[in-house]
């Protein structure tokens, strides 16, 4: 379940009973983590929207994606 709030975003994950607070980057981040884009496309649709390069925002995608399979928000797994 999702609730925005501002620019955060509040999910909870009723398999675990837990809350989340995403921030503005990782909501942006979860909202592109569809199921269809792999975290290079992610990062690559991010620097377009904030005129930085890719290769500078993979690893902090990547991250991201990473908190959100170990909290097991995501149905399917963002590829690589």
């Amino acid at each position: 379940m999702e609730q925005p709030v501002d620019d955060e975003l509040i999910l909870f994950n009723p398999a675990t009973e837990t809350y989340f607070t995403l921030n503005r980057s990782a909501r942006e981040v979860w909202e592109l983590a569809d199921g269809s884009r792999t975290l290079k496309e992610i990062a690559e649709e991010l620097a377009v929207r904030y005129e930085l390069a890719a290769d500078r925002l993979i690893e902090d995608v990547s991250a991201i994606v990473d908190s959100f399979n170990e909290a097991t928000l995501l149905d399917r797994r963002v590829q690589h």
